[in-house]
C-alpha cells in the first residue's frame, strides 16, 4: 500500500491525539484585527480570551487563508518523509478559497504525489471526521480514490446549523443595522444558519428564545436518528458557551445514550461569524458497512 499522509485546515479543530500524529498535517488559517495577526487556535484558554474579546469590541476581525507557501512548505515535508499519495480536507469552499488554493498546489505537485482534495462542504467536527473515517479506511486497506468516494457521500448527507444568539455580532460584520439588531433583540428573534448543499451558508429558520432553538436542533437529531440506519454522531461546537453545550448535550444523551457526541470549540476563524455563545449542531452520518 502506499504510504498516506493527511493535510487538513485549522477549522476542523482535530483532537490533540489525531494533531500528534506523525501522517497528520494542519495547516492554520488567520485573523487580522486592529492590524495584530492573529492565528488560528484550539488552545481552550486562548478561545476564552478571544471569545471575550470579539463579545467587547466594536469590530470583528478579518480571516484570511493560508498562504500558498505554507501548503508548499507542507507537501515539500511529506515528500522527504517518503510519502507517496495525500488526502487534503478543507474547509466548505463557499467559505473561504482555501480549497481553491488547495487544488491549486496539489497541481504542481502531481509529478512527486497522489493528491486528492476534498471539500468537507461544512467545518469544525464535520471535517475532524471525514480525516478519522479516512484514516480507518486506510488501515483497512481502501485505496485512495474509494476513500475519497466515501469522504464525499459522508460531507453530503452531514447536516451543520449554527444560532447567532447576539445579534449584535451582525451588526459589527455589516449584516444588520443596528436598528435591526435593536428590534431582533427586544423580540429575542435567534435566526439559525446552515451549510447548503454548495458549500454556503444560508438562514434556515429564526426562533423566538434560545430554549425553542434548542428545542428545535433536539428535533433535528430525531429526524436523523429516523433518518440514517447505520446511525449517526453529534458534534456540538460553540462560541465559549460551555453551560448551554453540556445542556443540551445531556439532552441528547437522556434520550439517545448509544449516541457519540462530540463537544468542543469553534476555532477563531468561523467563531468571528457567528459572535460569542454561539452553538453549532452537527449531524454526522456513520458510514454504512462495506
Amino acid at each position: 500500500m502506499p504510504k498516506t499522509a493527511y493535510i487538513i485546515d485549522s477549522t476542523a479543530t482535530i483532537s490533540d491525539t489525531l494533531r500528534a500524529r506523525p501522517d497528520v498535517y494542519e495547516v492554520p488559517l488567520s485573523l487580522i484585527w486592529d492590524d495584530e495577526v492573529i492565528q488560528d487556535t484550539s488552545d481552550p484558554s486562548a478561545l476564552q480570551l478571544f471569545y471575550q474579546r470579539l463579545a467587547d469590541s466594536d469590530t470583528l476581525p478579518t480571516t484570511s487563508q493560508p498562504e500558498p507557501y505554507q501548503w508548499a512548505a507542507c507537501l515539500d515535508e511529506i515528500v522527504e518523509q517518503g510519502y507517496q499519495q495525500v488526502l487534503m480536507i478543507s474547509m466548505a469552499k463557499g467559505l473561504s478559497g482555501t480549497y481553491q488554493t488547495m487544488q491549486m498546489i496539489a497541481s504542481e505537485y502531481q509529478s512527486k504525489l497522489t493528491i486528492r482534495v476534498v471539500d468537507s462542504k461544512r467545518v469544525s467536527f464535520v471535517m475532524e471526521r471525514m480525516l478519522m473515517d479516512a484514516i480507518e479506511l486506510e488501515a483497512k486497506g481502501w485505496e485512495l480514490d474509494a476513500i475519497v468516494e466515501q469522504l464525499e457521500w459522508f460531507a453530503a448527507q452531514s447536516e451543520v446549523y449554527v444560532v447567532i444568539p447576539h445579534l449584535e455580532n451582525l451588526v459589527k460584520g455589516g449584516r444588520l443595522s443596528k436598528a435591526g439588531a435593536f428590534i431582533g433583540g427586544l423580540l429575542q428573534i435567534h435566526p439559525i444558519v446552515y451549510f447548503t448543499s454548495d458549500s454556503k451558508v444560508d438562514i434556515f429558520e429564526k426562533q423566538r428564545t434560545l430554549k425553542r432553538v434548542y428545542q428545535r436542533y433536539l428535533q433535528i437529531v430525531d429526524d436523523a436518528v429516523e433518518k440514517y440506519e447505520s446511525g449517526i454522531e453529534v458534534g456540538l461546537a460553540h462560541g465559549d458557551n460551555l453551560a448551554d453545550t453540556e445542556w443540551l448535550s445531556q439532552q441528547i444523551k437522556q434520550k439517545y445514550p448509544h449516541i457519540s457526541i462530540r463537544t468542543g470549540y469553534l476555532s477563531p476563524v468561523i467563531g468571528t461569524h457567528g459572535g460569542k455563545d454561539c452553538m453549532g449542531l452537527g449531524i454526522l452520518p456513520i458510514l454504512p458497512k462495506n
